[in-house]
């Protein structure tokens, strides 16, 4: 049986008619789009809540039975609304008895003071010694001594009287209301929780690897679950400077520039941070291009030949990138999303 034997210089030109095949004759389709100038915004997504600055848990410090209750649940109330009391009836007598015991020192006084002023008249006379006027003046001493403890006794008695009150620090709405008339309380009982709801604000949680990239005063554009496709405009209030090592995640606090009605605390919100703004920048789809060796690849198309070029790019918003370096022009004809292993100079069908 005779050997079949194949001839290098066969083999190369076997090679050069399958290159010249696949360069001349075969049609590879493409999708292109136009390089265009655009502006490009770019985001830090984020997910939180809605919360407020200010909250207020109240409590009765006296505790006891509850004898009013003037607020309940989602109402608004102005500060130093009261809005609820306990039985009030001792502290009110604690109260009328200080002051009657004020009323006495009072008199105490006035009376020992006539008697220090006998007494130095008399003195003058020599009808009275000198330790009867300084017995005179430290009864007055004592009596004025006295009198001021009194005042604090009734300042304190006064004190405890307010304690069966609950009164509004500020003015807001009642989110929470657990007291009942009848109810008895024991001190420092949890009675109400309520809101200012013009300090609420929206609790982001932004991933550590985006952290670097926010900061104070960064416009946002907010949307909530409860607002279907409505967006609002907001910017980074609060920038929290620990990051949780269980999630990896840092807290931004932002602040609505017209919060909708009706926005509670709790609602779910998901928030794109702007980081940066980019206007008429040359932008090509990411999908466009493709990353060979250390290089940024584009693949443009000049009468049905494929051609590569070299960019640098620039920032991106996940779908656009801009090109801040390379031979690449607004009007310019690219792939969208070349294949793996295209190659400069094959003929390609362009389909748009």
């Amino acid at each position: 049986m005779k050997k079949k034997v194949i001839v290098p210089g066969s083999l190369a030109g076997a090679v050069l008619v399958y290159i010249l095949y696949n360069t001349i004759f075969v049609h590879q389709k493409v999708s292109v789009t136009t390089v265009k100038k655009g502006n490009l915004v770019t985001v830090v997504y984020a997910t939180g809540n809605v919360n407020a600055d200010s909250t207020a848990t109240l409590r009765s410090e006296a505790g006891g039975v509850v004898t009013f209750v003037g607020a309940h649940e989602g109402m608004h109330v102005n500060r130093g609304d009261v809005l609820l009391k306990t039985d009030e009836s001792d502290d009110l007598l604690r109260v009328e008895q200080v002051k009657a015991d004020l009323q006495s020192a009072e008199i105490d006084l006035r009376n020992k003071t006539q008697d220090l002023e006998r007494a130095r008249a008399l003195f003058e006379v020599s009808s009275v010694t000198q330790k009867a006027l300084d017995d005179a003046q430290r009864d007055v001493d004592l009596a004025a001594v006295t009198l001021q403890q009194r005042k604090i006794a009734l300042d304190i008695a006064r004190e405890q009287l307010s304690k069966t009150q609950v009164a509004a620090p500020f003015s807001g709405v009642i989110i929470s209301a657990s007291a009942k008339l009848g109810d008895y309380l024991l001190p420092n009982a949890v009675c109400f929780q309520m809101i200012a709801p013009a300090s609420i604000l929206v609790e982001a949680e932004v991933d550590e690897q985006d952290f670097a990239r926010v900061s104070r005063g960064q416009k946002c554009v907010v949307a909530f679950d409860a607002y279907g496709e409505r967006r609002f405009d907001g910017y980074v209030y609060r920038i929290v400077p620990k990051t949780d090592e269980a999630t990896k995640t840092s807290k931004v606090f932002v602040k609505l520039a017209d919060p909708p009605a009706n926005l509670n605390v709790g609602m779910t919100a998901t928030v794109n941070i702007i980081t940066s703004e980019l206007h008429d920048v040359v932008l090509v789809p990411r999908t466009a291009v493709m990353q060979l060796a250390d290089s940024s690849i584009v693949y443009t198309v000049h009468d049905g030949r494929v051609n590569e070029v070299k960019v640098s790019l620039g920032a991106t918003d996940g779908k656009f990138s801009e090109i801040t370096g390379g031979n690449l022009r607004p009007g310019a004809e690219i792939i969208s999303q070349p294949a793996p292993g295209l190659k400069a100079c094959v003929r390609v069908e362009v389909s748009r």
